[in-house]
């Protein structure tokens, strides 16, 4: 079931993203995730990583992830956006959403992580659409905090953060914490 899950997902994504005008003239519209080139910026690196915890009854939640922003002082820092799905459910594991840089003398970094429009759930034999269009999520952490283990872990409370909308969707409301 959770093959056929990902595949009717990756069937639905390539679909939309074939779907449009052949003759638009407009760029597309940029994320606002920074990429870095393949060489690591200068400064000290860190990760932000996604875990879900309290998703017993669940055999698979997916998270899609849009996009990673990192800032200091209202500046931009580099970051490398490593995942774009990550699955809730997987047990003491937290999935690396991506690397961010933090150039010498900074003190506190923001990050901001944004889903995607939907995921997908599975609970004992059914399934369905995860609506994750919600505000991003935002932190700010010290660089010296940071410092001890390398990254942030952002920690989603599953079982309270998926709310039923119908019998075939549930709606993300983030109840989280974050430890670093």
């Amino acid at each position: 079931m959770k093959k056929l899950m990902l595949s009717a997902l990756g069937a639905a994504a390539l679909a939309l993203s074939a779907c449009g005008d052949s003759e638009r003239t407009s760029p597309a519209p940029e994320l606002t995730t920074t990429r870095t080139p393949d060489v690591a910026p200068a400064g000290r690196h860190f990760e932000l990583r996604l875990r879900g915890e309290n998703a017993q009854g669940y055999d698979s939640v997916l998270v899609p992830i849009q996009s990673l922003h990192a800032s200091a002082a209202g500046e931009a820092l580099p970051v490398r956006l490593v995942a774009r799905t990550v699955d809730m459910t997987a047990k003491d594991h937290a999935h690396l959403v991506g690397h961010f840089f933090v150039p010498e003398g900074v003190e506190r970094v923001q990050l901001t992580l944004a889903f995607d429009e939907f995921g997908g759930w599975e609970q004992g034999g059914r399934a369905g659409a995860l609506d994750t269009r919600v505000a991003p999520l935002r932190f700010e952490a010290p660089v010296d905090a940071l410092s001890l283990h390398g990254r942030a872990v952002m920690l989603l409370d599953v079982g309270r953060s998926l709310q039923p909308v119908d019998e075939a969707e549930r709606l993300l409301l983030p109840r989280l914490e974050v430890n670093y």
